[in-house]
């Protein structure tokens, strides 16, 4: 989309005037007069609804109702509800001409906001950045010029000692630049990363990348593909190597995303171009001899501006100007260096910080040949600016340095207080240290969050290790992490899932650290395999899946370490319930194929009678059903479905009915008992409404999303096509305000094969095409694989050929599930795994279209035996799909039966087989079973 960035003095009217026009999708946004057009056709919207969008629109980010207001199209103070209403027909419009294109409501963040969302690229809004900062000090020439670097390059690493400024500088690139990508801006603080193996990963969920760690940089290549953004890779040096090779991967053939690094080394990658950061500007000697040619130079006006700021009564006389000029001099131009010193002006005057620097910055020691002097002078200042603090002063910051992310003063007092450092003490202590500069704004737009920069936590928390308190802060900050989660999880139970884990994804860093700690020597097994259970939901809402089923794993195995130790601190039947609970969220992933799991989940299914055991039962009994239908063994799923229904029957808990409900409703569909299965579909959308709590290990995607693909599926299979694919495109409608992940599943399992099931070539080719997006968003080999595998089969009834390189295993699919759905578009993939799953009962629903396959393979032997073998199979099929009540499959088989007794000159057998099944079906008349069938009827001969 092209946009143009709208001032706080520019009208949208001003801004229309000086675009002309603005594009996005099909659509054309135009000034004079304004208006919405798609080619020559005019969308029809009144005026103030095209204007309502217009303001949307100009912006990446969206607008606020503020900057609605601000900009004429909202009346102040204006009715919110009014606003979503003009939006509700804005989309109303929109949907006429496509389906990616609508206009979203975040009522949940900093500032609530609407935004223009392309729901085909981006499953959430663009990422907005920082707010805007209007107090920096000469840096305008290096942001413009890092501006113009990265629009000829692409690549660019802003390279400095710590403290120089870097963040300051590509934050303030990425506001000015943010019109030139129109596919969003996205900002990744890499400080907070231990594991460089987790960084793409990091990378990937800020975009908007659904993956785990060891496909991200795959699924961040696919993302790149065409699109184009700019990405802020924000302190890569300790992890140079693999923001080398992220950076490599987003800027690859095909990519038109830029990025911007910022890093005290080079990352030596492909492609990169340096902009070497410069101190900040000093006078020559002779120079600057009065105040206003003082403040000609950026280091002498930021020491002025941040000394006033915390003594509003320092004055600079002329006189004071070569000592200002000798103290910054001192400090190389280094900006955190200047404002660290400037925060003493009040309490020592200049001539004595001058006095104080000149000894310290004397003693200090011989550098290495490869230390910059710059290392060594923000090194020595720091030390120096640790020594001048309080003791009070000094516990704080170095107990600060265990947070990984963003605090408040609240979370700071819960986690450095202590029973001789009070909440009161430690609140000052924080202010004082802002300050004094040492703690700095948070990362986002929420004003009571703060952080310390990278260089002053290591500095800390080196500090905090020679203080020997690091066991003690980090049990504390772990204790006051579990209240957090226990919060999320109440939380979960009041919030929408997208606004819940944008609330609580930002704690993932600190989970990392305080599981790290847990399970270490000095740690905790206990408070670990409890921060384990509670951090996991937010794991797997970011879906982090590999790496939290490690975490799991890792939880499991302490446990029985511990067990084993003597002197530990689980008792033994605790730790068996904490390994079943662990035990409970692999299965809920389906991740019984790496874990050995399936004893522990028996064991829970059918030997915890207890009645405080209930929800421990009913989580053993889902997690068997689960790992059935991973099997692909629907037999044995419905075996586990029926014990889930009498469990929830057996407790007064809504939530463990609709959860029983949900499973069921799948499972009746999967075993081709669609009628029942439509019955209780529609059960459970009427109770959508309702938050499956954490407890339950809720599905990833939304009943109000599964509930309709398992509708669309059974409505084809019950001989009502058109309503089918009306019923899968509503689930669409629903998934895109869900997740990638979602869309893809309702894709792939509803709208896709019903698409192919009615041998519609053109919405299939569309459906397809859609599928390419999404997997770049994707990074689950599960979900990938039956997108390519759908996509190839689209492309084979489009005219492909298999490949030429293809192998006798080609058409061997080892998903099981999957390997059901090709075998019923292409008999090729009709094996004999396939055909051995339908003859032992594992799976119902596709079990009529397999006999009908198998008769037409044998009729195309042109054999006695053939035949008579066929024959059996097409009836077989038949008396199945009647039972099943599908009448899809019914009407295919009774084609396939009628032309075969047609050949034969049993043409009244063949009319009587075929008419009244035909007659049934009151649509689905462009799709290629009615069309065959009804040119077969209609066949004079028959």
């Amino acid at each position: 989309m092209d946009a143009t960035i709208v001032g706080d003095d520019k009208s949208i009217a001003q801004v229309m005037r000086e675009t002309e026009t603005l594009a996005f999708g099909p659509f054309l946004l135009t000034a004079e007069p304004l208006g919405l057009h798609v080619g020559a056709r005019a969308v029809a919207l009144d005026a103030p609804a095209v204007a309502l969008l217009a303001a949307i629109a100009v912006t990446p980010a969206g607008a606020s109702v503020a900057q609605l207001e601000a900009s004429g199209v909202s009346e102040p103070g204006g009715d919110v509800e009014h606003l979503c209403v003009q939006v509700g027909d804005i989309n109303n419009a929109l949907s006429m001409y496509s389906d990616a294109w609508y206009v979203a409501w975040y009522p949940d963040d900093a500032e609530p906001r609407f935004a223009l969302v392309d729901a085909s690229r981006a499953s959430a809004p663009r990422t907005a950045l920082p707010a805007k900062r209007f107090d920096i000090l000469g840096r305008e020439e290096a942001i413009a010029r890092v501006v113009e670097q990265l629009k000829a390059r692409r690549f660019v690493t802003i390279l400095a000692a710590g403290g120089m400024g870097k963040t300051t500088v590509a934050l303030a690139t990425a506001h000015v630049a943010a019109a030139d990508y129109p596919d969003g801006v996205y900002v990744v603080d890499l400080a907070p990363v231990v594991d460089p193996t987790l960084l793409a990963q990091r990378v990937a969920s800020t975009v908007g990348c659904l993956t785990d760690y060891t496909s991200a940089s795959t699924v961040l290549q696919q993302w790149a593909n065409e699109r184009q953004a700019l990405v802020v890779l924000d302190s890569c040096e300790h992890v140079i190597d693999a923001a080398a090779e992220l950076a490599e991967a987003l800027g690859g053939a095909g990519s038109r995303v830029a990025v911007l690094a910022t890093s005290r080394e080079p990352l030596r990658a492909r492609g990169e171009w340096l902009y070497r950061l410069a101190p900040l500007a000093l006078p020559q000697p002779g120079e600057a001899r009065s105040i206003p040619e003082a403040m000609a130079f950026s280091a002498l006006c930021l020491f002025v501006e941040r000394a006033r700021a915390v003594a509003p009564h320092f004055m600079l006389a002329d006189t004071d100007v070569p000592q200002l000029v000798s103290l910054c001099s001192r400090l190389d131009g280094i900006a955190l260096a200047i404002e660290i010193v400037a925060a003493r002006v009040g309490s020592m005057g200049l001539a004595g910080l001058s006095q104080q620097l000149e000894s310290l910055l004397l003693d200090l020691p011989v550098r290495h040949r490869h230390v910059p002097a710059r290392h060594s002078t923000l090194a020595a200042l720091l030390d120096w600016s640790y020594q001048l603090l309080s003791p009070v002063e000094q516990t704080v910051l170095r107990r600060l340095s265990v947070f990984r992310s963003g605090f408040s003063t609240a979370m700071a007092a819960r986690v450095v207080g202590d029973d001789w450092l009070s909440a009161d003490e430690v609140h000052d202590a924080v202010l004082d240290l802002v300050a004094k500069s040492l703690i700095a704004p948070g990362r986002g737009n929420d004003p009571d969050l703060r952080r310390l920069l990278d260089t002053t936590r290591a500095y800390a928390g080196q500090k905090l290790d020679e203080s020997s308190e690091r066991k003690a802060v980090s049990l504390r900050h772990a204790h006051w992490l579990a209240g957090v989660l226990a919060e999320a999880d109440s939380a979960w139970n009041r919030m929408t899932r997208q606004h819940w884990t944008s609330r609580y994804a930002s704690l993932i860093d600190d989970i990392r650290a305080a599981l790290d700690w847990a399970f270490s020597p000095d740690g905790d097994v206990a408070l670990g395999v409890e921060l384990t259970i509670a951090g996991f939901a937010i794991g797997r809402q970011m879906l982090l899946v590999d790496e939290f089923t490690e975490r799991v794993q890792r939880a499991i195995d302490a446990i029985a370490v511990d067990v084993a130790h003597t002197g530990g601190s689980l008792d033994a039947t605790i730790a068996e319930g904490l390994r079943r609970r662990l035990t409970f969220l692999i299965a809920c992933l389906g991740m019984g194929r790496r874990v050995s799991i399936v004893p522990a989940l028996e064991t829970a299914a059918t030997s915890l009678t207890g009645a405080d055991q209930a929800l421990q039962r009913f989580s053993g009994v889902n997690g068997m059903w689960a790992m059935a239908v991973i099997r692909g063994d629907f037999k044995d799923s419905a075996v586990w479905a029926d014990k889930l229904e009498q469990l929830a029957e057996g407790v007064d808990d809504p939530i463990a009915r609709l959860v029983a409900s949900r499973i069921q409703a799948q499972t009746l569909h999967f075993t081709g008992r669609h009628t029942q299965a439509a019955c209780m579909a529609r059960g459970v959308l009427d109770e959508a409404w309702r938050t499956i709590p954490l407890s339950y290990n809720p599905s990833p995607v939304e009943l109000r999303v599964s509930m309709r693909v398992v509708l669309a599926r059974t409505l084809w299979m019950q001989g009502r096509p058109d309503s089918a694919a009306a019923m899968a495109e509503e689930a669409i409608e629903h998934a895109r305000t869900d997740s990638p992940l979602a869309q893809c599943q309702v894709i792939v399992m509803g709208s896709l094969v019903i698409a192919l099931w009615s041998g519609l070539i053109e919405p299939a080719r569309l459906l397809a095409s859609q599928l390419v997006d999404l997997e770049k968003l994707l990074g689950f080999s599960h979900w990938l694989r039956w997108s390519r595998g759908l996509r190839s089969m689209v492309s084979l009834r489009d005219g492909g050929e298999v490949p030429p390189s293809a192998d006798a295993n080609w058409f061997e699919e080892p998903e099981p599930v999957l390997a059901d759905h090709l075998a019923t578009l292409d008999d090729r993939w009709l094996t004999p795994r396939c055909i051995q799953r339908v003859e032992s009962g594992l799976v119902g629903w596709c079990a009529a279209e397999a006999l009908r396959l198998q008769g037409e393979r044998a009729l195309r032997q042109r054999s006695a035996d053939g035949r008579a073998r066929g024959e059996v199979l097409l009836r077989r099929s038949l008396v199945l799909a009647r039972e099943h009540e599908a009448a899809s499959w019914e009407l295919r088989t009774a084609t396939s039966l009628a032309r075969h007794l047609h050949r034969h000159d049993r043409r009244s057998e063949a009319r009587a087989i075929l008419e009244p099944v035909f007659a049934r079906f009151a649509e689905g008349f462009e799709t290629a079973d009615w069309r065959a069938a009804q040119a077969l009827i209609e066949d004079s001969s028959i």
